[in-house]
């Protein structure tokens, strides 16, 4: 039984046209007013929020969600990083080095080619995960969706692992280990049907007419893990995209990464092509019911 409560989750569910959100000709610059403190506190007390409502905020400036698409990333983009400047880190880090924010754009359905998240690691073929996982080395995540083309479901998914370490006095750490052939990290086996089954929760924003931001404090140790709802096309015979905007943030030296994963005691994993590898929502094992605990936004019923 899913110990999800859905008003503790619509509390952090953030309509972004209710506020005098600023479009902006870059990313980096600063939001005023009450929105980024409002995702301070969501970020540093329930460790996620979701903002939506991109569409009607480039409807207002007579602008399209689709063809300035760009315009609504940056828009996000500088809400998670305003809110971001406001946050002392060193709580919220395992590792005392120095780090910047980066983003990185990827198909969150096809195959990503050349890719390398830092620009430093050798560029490979990527495939996203839609299982349970924590992103590696980033205390904080944001990850823009939207508008996807030809896409059902794919709805962003996220697991209070926290809770579920409280109430069965787990340590996080002993909860994970290396993701197969990507730099990412999974849940073990013995944990990963109680989190998803009782600790998670997607929520049901339109992706395919707006564009919404899900961060997240990403830690293993005191954080939320991500994913996403099995997704596939609505016309097989049509192309598909699911864009994603990804921004975390990353270590200004490399060896560092080895620090972090030495933490949790795993091994820093050299990550090839991608091989066929299961990254799906049933990681471990066929799903045996579908996955059903999906939050509606406010005047939108379930799908």
């Amino acid at each position: 039984m899913t110990r999800i409560d859905s008003d503790y989750v619509k509390s952090a569910l953030i309509d972004i046209s209710d506020y005098d959100c600023t479009l902006v000709s870059r990313p980096d610059e600063i939001q005023r007013g009450d929105l980024p403190e409002k995702v301070v506190h969501l970020l540093t007390t329930k460790g996620f929020c979701i903002a939506y409502g991109t569409n009607k905020v480039l409807t207002r400036h007579g602008l399209d969600t689709r063809a300035d698409r760009e315009k609504g990333y940056e828009l996000l983009e500088s809400v998670f990083r305003s809110a971001l400047a406001l946050i002392d880190m060193k709580p919220f880090s395992v590792t005392d080095r120095p780090m910047h924010l980066a983003k990185m754009d990827v198909d969150g359905f096809n195959l990503n080619r050349n890719f390398s998240h830092d620009q430093q690691i050798d560029a490979r073929e990527f495939m996203t995960a839609q299982c349970i996982h924590f992103d590696a080395a980033t205390p904080f995540v944001g990850n823009i969706y939207g508008p996807n083309e030809n896409i059902r479901g794919g709805l962003p998914l996220i697991c209070d692992v926290r809770q579920y370490c409280r109430d069965r006095g787990v340590a996080a750490g002993r909860m994970v280990e290396n993701l197969q052939n990507n730099y990412n990290i999974a849940i073990k086996k013995e944990f990963y049907e109680d989190l998803l089954n009782d600790y998670s929760f997607a929520v049901d924003v339109d992706l395919s007419s707006d564009i919404a931001i899900v961060m997240f404090l990403n830690e293993i140790e005191f954080g939320v893990a991500h994913g996403a709802t099995d997704r596939g096309k609505v016309d097989a015979d049509k192309p598909a995209k699911r864009p994603i905007r990804h921004i975390e943030m990353q270590y200004e030296r490399e060896e560092h990464y080895g620090e972090w994963y030495a933490h949790y005691g795993l091994p820093m994993e050299k990550a090839d092509d991608y091989a066929g590898e299961n990254l799906t929502l049933h990681f471990h094992e066929p799903a045996t019911r579908p996955f059903d605990v999906i939050i509606p936004l406010p005047g939108r019923s379930a799908a």
